[in-house]
Formats: C-alpha cells, sequence, structure tokens
C-alpha cells in the first residue's frame, strides 16, 4: 500500500475521532464543571470528568507531576501543510531530570514526516547533581523541520485546524545541528541556561493540501526563509510560579532570552537579540482573575527571517489578520515588537445569570485588550534603541469577549479591532489560552 494512501486512511480516522472527542468534552454535564479544589485534583486525574485537550501535552501540572507523570516516553502525532502526517515518539527530558536528577540521562525524538519525505530525530544526553540548587550539562544533535511559532499556537491545536479546517498557523524550515548546554537552578522556581548552537538552517515547501473539510479552500504556501550556518551563543532567565501549568489562576511566568551569533567566520548571520515574556495571574476571586501579558523584542543587523517577529491573529492582536505586521505572513518580521494583553476572567455565577448554558461546559466569560506593534528600523541601531518617539497612534489594538470552559482552554472568542469600523470583527475558536 503506498504511503499517501496510509496517510489519508489514518487520517480520516484520526479526524472522526478528534471529532467525537471535541463533542464529548462539549458536552460534559454541567454536574461535573468547575474547578476542583487541590486536594481532589488527583482523585479524578484518570477519569473523563476532567479529561481535556491539553492532557496530550508533554508538561503535567505542577500539582500532579510528582505522582502522576509516570511515563517516560509518549507518541508524537501532528499534521501540517509541510509535514503532512508526522508519527514518531518521544523521550521526555523533563520526565527524566524530575525522576534522575542526579544521573545521566538520554533524551531526544525520532519520528517520519510522510509527506516531506523526511526522518526527524533528536538525540541528547544529560548529566545533573545537587538536588535544591541543581546543576546539569548536557548536548543533543538534532534534524528538524521546526517553527518559530509554537509560542502562538501548539502542534495539536495546529494540527486539528489543518486536518479539520485546511488551515495552519505555523511556518515552518529545516534546522540541522547540535548544542551544548549548561543549565543552573537558583530556586525552585528560577533557572538559568547557557548554551552554544550551532545549526544548519533550510527553507522547505508545502508538501499537501489535504484535508477532511475546506471545499475548495487550499492551504497558503510555506514562505521561503534563509538558509545558512547559523553559530551563536544564547542565555535565557526564566522563573515560573504558578500554580498549576494547565489551569493556571495565579502566580508569574517570566522569560527573558538572549542569543549572539558569532563573527563572519563562524556564522553566516551576524545579530544580537533578546526577548522577554512576561506574565501575571491575579486571582480578584472565586473563579475570577486579572491576566496580563508583556512581550517585548528587539534584534539587531541582519538576522535571518526565523529571528524576526510578526505579530496578528491568533495569541497576538486577535482582531487582526494571521501574521498581518509587519509586511504580512509571506514576508520576514520586524526587528522591534512590543506587545501587550489584559485578560478579566469572570466567575461561572455571572454567566449562568445571563445566559442558560446548561448543556455545556461553558460557563464563564473572558473580557480581552490587545495592543501592539512591530516595527523595521535601522539594523546598525542597537538594541535599546528603535523604540524612541513611539507614541499610541503606532499601536494596533482590538478588543474582545470569550466564552470558556472552566479550564479557559476551551474558548470561542470574538475581537473587534479598534481602527476601522467596516467589517471589525474576528471569530476564533480556540482549545488552549491564549497566554
Amino acid at each position: 500500500m503506498k504511503a499517501n494512501t496510509v496517510q489519508t486512511i489514518f487520517l480520516l480516522i484520526a479526524a472522526t475521532a478528534l471529532v467525537f472527542m471535541i463533542l464529548g468534552f462539549l458536552l460534559v454535564p454541567k454536574a461535573n464543571a468547575g474547578t476542583l479544589p487541590p486536594e481532589n485534583r488527583c482523585m479524578m486525574k484518570g477519569s473523563l470528568a476532567t479529561f481535556s485537550w491539553t492532557n496530550w501535552e508533554s508538561e503535567w501540572d505542577e500539582d500532579w507531576e510528582d505522582e502522576w507523570d509516570t511515563d517516560r516516553s509518549e507518541p508524537v502525532f501532528r499534521y501540517n501543510r509541510v509535514e503532512g502526517l508526522h508519527l514518531g515518539m518521544k523521550l521526555k527530558r523533563d520526565y527524566q531530570k524530575l525522576n534522575h536528577p542526579h544521573q545521566s540521562f538520554l533524551f531526544g525524538s525520532f519520528g517520519y514526516s510522510f509527506a516531506a519525505k523526511e526522518f526527524q530525530y533528536q538525540a541528547g544526553l544529560e548529566k545533573g547533581v545537587m538536588n535544591d540548587f541543581r546543576l546539569a550539562l548536557g548536548g543533543e544533535y538534532h534534524r528538524l523541520i521546526d517553527t518559530p511559532d509554537r509560542w502562538i499556537i501548539g502542534d495539536i491545536e495546529n494540527s486539528l485546524a489543518a486536518v479539520l479546517l485546511r488551515e495552519d498557523f505555523q511556518d515552518f524550515y529545516i534546522r540541522e545541528g547540535g548544542s551544548v548546554y549548561m543549565e543552573q537552578h537558583l530556586t525552585k522556581h528560577a533557572d538559568v541556561q547557557l548554551s552554544y548552537h550551532y545549526d544548519q538552517l533550510d527553507s522547505i515547501e508545502k508538501n499537501t493540501n489535504w484535508a477532511v473539510f475546506g471545499g475548495k479552500k487550499k492551504f497558503r504556501p510555506n514562505p521561503k526563509m534563509n538558509a545558512g550556518h547559523l553559530k551563536s551563543v544564547q542565555i535565557s532567565v526564566n522563573m515560573d510560579t504558578r500554580n498549576s501549568k494547565k489551569h493556571t489562576t495565579q502566580g508569574w511566568w517570566i522569560t527573558v532570552e538572549g542569543e549572539h551569533s558569532l563573527d563572519d567566520a563562524e556564522s553566516d548571520f551576524q545579530f544580537d537579540r533578546v526577548l522577554a515574556d512576561i506574565r501575571r495571574y491575579q486571582p480578584l476571586g472565586y473563579g475570577e482573575g486579572l491576566d496580563f501579558r508583556i512581550r517585548a523584542g528587539s534584534v539587531t543587523s541582519l538576522p535571518p527571517w526565523q529571528r524576526t517577529f510578526h505579530l496578528g491573529g491568533l495569541s497576538t492582536l486577535r482582531g487582526f489578520r494571521y501574521k498581518a505586521f509587519p509586511s504580512g505572513p509571506m514576508n520576514p518580521g520586524g526587528n522591534r515588537l512590543l506587545l501587550g494583553q489584559v485578560e478579566l476572567r469572570l466567575g461561572s455565577e455571572t454567566v449562568s445569570q445571563a445566559m442558560d448554558l446548561e448543556i455545556f461546559d461553558l460557563n464563564r466569560f473572558v473580557l480581552f485588550a490587545d495592543a501592539g506593534w512591530v516595527g523595521v528600523v535601522d539594523p546598525g541601531m542597537d538594541l535599546l534603541e528603535g523604540f524612541d518617539g513611539l507614541g499610541w497612534k503606532d499601536f494596533k489594538s482590538d478588543v474582545g469577549i470569550a466564552l470558556t470552559n472552566n479550564d479557559g482552554n476551551v474558548r470561542f472568542e470574538i475581537a473587534r479591532r479598534t481602527d476601522i469600523s467596516r467589517k471589525p470583527f474576528t471569530f476564533l475558536i480556540r482549545i488552549k489560552r491564549d497566554f
């Protein structure tokens, strides 16, 4: 049987199963809705009453990870316009860090992309010492079809959009190379990582147009990203005090990344880059909260496409087209970025008084607003330059409302851009929080 036939049969079966799973999730009886207190969550972990799409991700809630993250490996499934169907396995680094902090361990992944006809892999080795302030040394080698867009949408959600709706919200490139790194935990909630990377970057074309639905619609082309040899040194500082990784209601999530590419003799690209993402989840009462995110970035000189910035569409400026700024998804992004987002989570009682939703586990309102700017400034400017003179007129903004389940990871969003009155609305369906 040909590979294309096998892929088509598998995707038809998977798509049917996913549709029924979504319906089953949305039709959870209201009696099972509501956020369980932490002491009862573990009792319900294995039951259908608490099933959610986010259980497919690689990280468990912090509340449960000691007791429930017992699988060192997991299957990998995704579908997009470049790879087509990708099937593989992953040996989880996070599991090994948690369960074998002092031992040397292997991590990585392997899989095959049917439409791209690419075998992908990653093989890594890490050794850690100490408990409270764990120090780890490691290295890995890989050949991967990668995307810079996982901060916008994850692989599972993007795969559902591609299979069911013929919409792909990630752009892709090939990278082959390796890295060595040192990771130091500063506290239980904070760490710093220093790493050296070398990669051969290359572009890749769209390879499939198959989807269950979508009619005559076609996948957009994959943009032609930069090809070349990149060697760089990176440093990242991370702090995570969230009470839960998947059902967050309070805490901070902060990451700051810096990258310096090496000189002409070492790398085809020369640039310095810094990116900061700061999120706060502030509870206001039972089931209510005020959340915000500030994301800022700057890059100097002439970076590859993969290190530039885009805004527009889901998870960014939700009232605008996908990657509308600075000049559309088929062109390189900007070299300066500012994004601010705020969400007000309202309790289920507010919604139940406003409308009858007895058969759906969608009983919360979220009010949100986004404002952002991405620009192209003189490549010779320093990292902190290029932001002078910005005014409110330079920012694009939108406001909106979302109807969500208790955890906020199934969302029906309506966003309205604030700069025009003609066709200003955008409608989005998500199975994960925007931030």
